[in-house]
């Protein structure tokens, strides 16, 4: 049921888009024209040379002679070396592919319908390549968390059937050391009282309730321990939702929607070609 209501949102804002009244069409490579794939990893810039190692939203890091530059941040490049950026191989991997879990083609269409459209509405190609990546990022882990918290909710689930079991000895003992104790008393008024062999009796009564004692030490630790294990497992059920609900709403200021709340779902494979070739045909 979930996949058919994607399926019918992704129709209707694929409709919209192309037939709305006043709305811009999709931006595409011209006909006939097909771009190839960058193969080429070199940057040439005017303070500096080498291959494109790493693009993030923290900026770019080039590689030369087997030695990392210093990271550049993307505000300090010209409109000519930002256009240089996008004919390389890492940078354009970077911008056009989203890797992820399975999901269906028409979850994977609307997110890539909003994703061309927060490209387009970029004022600036530095802003459009900033914006992509920190939305890639944060898509990346939003994937995380969501993949993290079944886990913490299966950890957190068997550490509390644990506990019920740690709880119940723990009861069980402390129930016995009390009997014990009683006992020691109920000899050593026997012994007051000048009953035969009442320093044997008095002996074994208080051995047995040192064991007693021990045991429910022993239980006590169990119990503490397994309590820090729940709340510990709990806490991280607790960091993955409020993480995902952050994500959630930075996504959402970008014009990408992802649930903020449970359920949640998968994040589809993406392909982002079309607005980045069409950047690289524009000038």
């Amino acid at each position: 049921m979930k996949n058919t209501h994607w399926l019918a949102w992704s129709l209707i804002v694929l409709a919209l888009a192309t037939s709305a009244p006043g709305q811009s069409a999709v931006t595409s490579v011209p006909a006939g024209r097909s771009l190839e794939t960058p193969m080429n990893n070199i940057l040439v810039l005017s303070n500096a040379t080498g291959e494109v190692r790493v693009l993030d939203s923290r900026g770019l890091v080039l590689e030369k002679n087997l030695v990392f530059l210093p990271r550049i941040p993307l505000a300090d490049l010209s409109p000519a070396q930002l256009q240089a950026l996008l004919e390389t191989k890492t940078a354009y991997a970077t911008l056009t592919a989203f890797g992820s879990v399975s999901g269906t083609n028409a979850q994977g269409a609307v997110m890539e319908h909003q994703l061309q459209q927060t490209w387009r509405q970029g004022q600036s190609l530095a802003g459009k390549i900033q914006t992509r990546l920190e939305i890639l990022e944060d898509l990346r882990d939003y994937k995380n968390e969501i993949a993290l918290l079944p886990a913490s909710i299966a950890a957190a689930s068997q550490y509390a059937a644990n506990d019920i079991a740690i709880n119940d000895q723990l009861t069980n003992r402390a129930a016995t050391a009390v009997v014990a104790a009683a006992q020691v008393e109920v000899v050593e008024r026997y012994k007051a009282a000048g009953g035969a062999n009442a320093e044997l009796a008095e002996q074994q009564a208080q051995e047995n309730y040192e064991k007693s004692a021990a045991r429910v030490e022993v239980a006590n630790n169990q119990a503490i321990s397994a309590n820090g294990q729940i709340a510990r497992a709990n806490q991280q059920i607790t960091d993955h939702l409020a993480k995902c609900a952050t994500l959630a709403t930075r996504l959402a200021s970008h014009g990408i929607n992802v649930p903020g709340v449970p359920p949640f779902y998968p994040i589809p494979p993406l392909a982002m070609r079309t607005e980045v070739d069409a950047e690289r045909t524009a000038n």
